[in-house]
């Protein structure tokens, strides 16, 4: 977890420092394309946790304040439970494993900027789409975070849906994930002019 951890640093520092190098060569008109590309972390809460780490990519149309756009995310489980261990710390694989393990989300992603005097921004953003993978089913990701020059940084809740068809008399079952989501996002091209 630690490695997992450290490497998560390093690549928020080199985003960090990518978007300063950068930033004084975008072109900021007010509305048009809009990219991002993003790391983030996400910490599993509730009866049914599981933690994961995703890579994100979303394009789409700034006009002022908002924008509008689509996006996928590749999620890795982390800490997927592939067996247990018994009484004499012995550990038993399990070969029936049916924990998630990736999963990759499509959505329809929605952000709006607080209008600001200077680089930093406060903005609310919501994700909501469909999951496929060891996972599938609803995908909601409410958002809040601040933007520096390029660099977005934000925190929020991600609840996923699981619909399963199970047991002999095709039952279907829905389970709920929730987990604490944290990320870093750089952007390029059309953004609001602060």
């Amino acid at each position: 977890m630690k490695k997992f951890l450290l490497s998560i640093a390093a690549a928020t520092i080199c985003m960090t420092v990518a978007a300063q190098e950068t930033s004084r060569f975008f072109t900021a008109p007010t509305d048009g394309y809009r990219g991002f590309a993003g790391l983030n972390v996400f910490t599993g809460l509730g009866n049914e946790p599981f933690d994961r780490f995703a890579v994100t990519t979303i394009h789409g149309f700034q006009a002022d304040q908002l924008f509008v756009g689509i996006g996928t995310s590749m999620q890795f489980v982390t800490n997927s439970n592939d067996g247990y261990y018994d009484e004499n710390d012995v550990y038993h694989y399990s070969y029936d494993n049916n924990d998630p393990e990736f999963m990759m989300p499509f959505f329809i992603n929605a952000n709006y900027e607080m209008p600001s005097a200077g680089r930093v921004a406060p903005f609310g953003d919501l994700k909501l789409g469909y999951s496929v993978g060891d996972v599938c089913g609803l995908y909601v990701l409410p958002s809040v975070g601040i933007r520096l020059a390029h660099i977005s940084l934000w925190c929020g809740y991600n609840l996923m849906q699981d619909k399963k068809i199970t047991g002999d008399d095709n039952k279907k079952t829905l389970t709920n994930y929730h987990s604490i989501a944290f990320g870093v996002t750089l952007d390029w091209g059309a953004r609001n002019k602060n």
